[in-house]
């Protein structure tokens, strides 16, 4: 791996990183010592993973308090510099990461290599910010006012499995960018490319301490929400409910981007064949894992027979990673996470009634693999059209007959929040829904595409806050006004 963990396939076990450097498990801490498991065959590994004990959460947060004061006093062309030079290491050790992420979570290496990509990206755009003045001055009232925006001081950054790598760059570039330490605590299933990005840190010349990494669970989360200034989480809404009733003793403030159960609209007009392989790379890609999966859409009653049609054609063509054929055309998921997530996408997968998957003849026996699967006709209040699965499941609606109807079966129907599609030749009106839609982002004849200077954050059940775009940095700060009697 070049200078960053040379040999890490013959790595046996890893703690935290903190300090500067990435710490082995300790043989006197009373901490879960536990095997990450490999999600394409289901079996541990030899590699065994240590969790942080609050004691070393406590510690961390300490001396990253004295990190950030060094770091938030450093010109913002000094921050810049760092973030772009932490880049360049992603980049210098792309493949290597996506080896590492393959490792971890399963996904087909072509996935974990745009992720990678992804991450890059963010670290570059973020980096822009840091050395740009922000606030306002002006005169009003016979005073002049300026607005001083401040870090806030330690922030906790809590990811999720479905995009380990490319979430760590989302919150970790403009918390740094805006002047903070950051303290990450990946999930428990999928640690490893964070702590790689923390030895590339140190290796660019990150000074000790701006960035720490504590893998663990429950009381590891608990433990960093009790201590921080500020906590940016992306994963399910019940944990995030939890972090809610957790922080507000303090009323710490918090950025939540939690689950989503999102729609696409699919007009009379739309471009069937591009509605049907967006809708089928929305719902599948990653194995469904993806919070603002298209889990739900709604057809008008004209073309729809043709649009399934050619959604079972695009649904046919996904073959589970390694299983593919030399030449075959067509498109390839990995595993669900864990035998948690398994059991759960299963007893969704077992409801009667449907009507076609992908090559689930083929689906490894074992391992956590389900099979990209399409229901048809499902009741708008059915589990399967109301529950976030977090899988390759798809419902197709009862089709509708007017553009206002599907608008408000989409905003009525779901108690989420965070992504929405209208696929539609007629541009005006396209805009003219995606206005009334309540979701954080609406796409429009294409999905899923979200750049580094796009906000992304739901309403609803789907959480507050933003992540990416000049909101992210706006999350990450503090905003003091200044007035000056003239």
């Amino acid at each position: 791996m070049s200078r960053l963990w040379p040999s890490w396939k013959n790595l046996t076990a890893l703690g935290h990183f903190a300090q500067g450097r990435q710490h082995p498990p300790s043989s006197v801490s009373s901490q879960h010592l536990r095997p990450l498991v490999n999600p394409r065959t289901g079996q541990p590994t030899e590699l065994m993973i240590q969790d942080t004990s609050p004691a070393q959460v406590a510690s961390s947060i300490k001396s990253a308090r004295i990190a950030q004061t060094t770091w938030s006093q450093l010109p913002g062309s000094d921050r810049r510099d760092a973030l772009m030079a932490l880049a360049q290491a992603t980049l210098d050790h792309r493949d290597s990461l996506g080896d590492l992420e393959r490792f971890e979570t399963g996904k087909p290496l072509v996935d974990c290599i745009g992720e990678v990509d992804e991450a890059i990206a963010c670290l570059r755009y973020f980096a822009g910010y840091a050395d740009k003045p922000r606030g306002i001055s002006q005169i009003t009232h016979g005073m002049h006012h300026t607005t001083q925006l401040e870090p806030i001081g330690v922030c906790g950054l809590i990811t999720s499995f479905n995009y380990p790598l490319m979430l760590t760059g989302w919150k970790l570039a403009p918390a740094l960018a805006a002047g903070n330490s950051v303290i990450l605590k990946p999930a428990p299933q999928t640690p490893l490319t964070t702590l790689a990005l923390a030895e590339l840190s140190r290796a660019v010349g990150f000074a000790d301490n701006v960035i720490q990494v504590l893998p663990g669970g429950l009381d590891t989360g608990r433990a960093l929400v009790d201590g921080v200034d500020k906590t940016s989480f992306t994963g399910s809404t019940p944990a995030g409910q939890a972090i809610m009733r957790h922080a507000a003793a303090r009323l710490q403030p918090l950025t939540l981007e939690c689950g989503g159960k999102n729609t696409v609209i699919v007009a009379k007009d739309a471009d069937l064949a591009a509605a049907a392989y967006h809708v089928s790379q929305g719902a599948f890609s990653n194995a469904g894992q993806n919070c603002c999966a298209a889990s739900r859409v709604l057809v008008h009653s004209d073309v729809y027979d043709q649009f399934i049609q050619l959604l079972e054609t695009e649904t046919r063509r996904w073959k589970p990673v390694g299983q593919e054929q030399e030449g075959e055309d067509g498109y390839t998921y990995g595993p669900l996470i864990d035998q948690q997530q398994y059991d759960r996408v299963q007893s969704y997968l077992t409801t009667p009634g449907a009507a076609f998957r992908g090559q689930i003849e083929r689906t490894p026996s074992e391992g956590y693999f389900a099979p990209p699967t399409v229901y048809l006709n499902v009741a708008d209040d059915a589990p399967l059209a109301q529950d976030e699965i977090f899988g390759p499941v798809l419902s197709v609606l009862a089709p509708f007959d007017s553009i206002h109807d599907a608008v408000r079966r989409v905003n009525t129907s779901t108690p989420f929040g965070l992504a929405a599609g209208v696929f539609s030749g007629d541009y005006p009106t396209a805009h003219a829904v995606a206005s009334q839609l309540k979701s954080g982002i609406v796409w429009i004849n294409t999905y899923n595409a979200i750049p580094p200077s796009v906000p992304f954050g739901g309403r609803k059940l789907s959480g507050f806050g933003k992540d990416l775009g000049q909101n992210a940095l706006d999350e990450f700060s503090f905003t003091k006004s200044v007035l000056h009697a003239i």
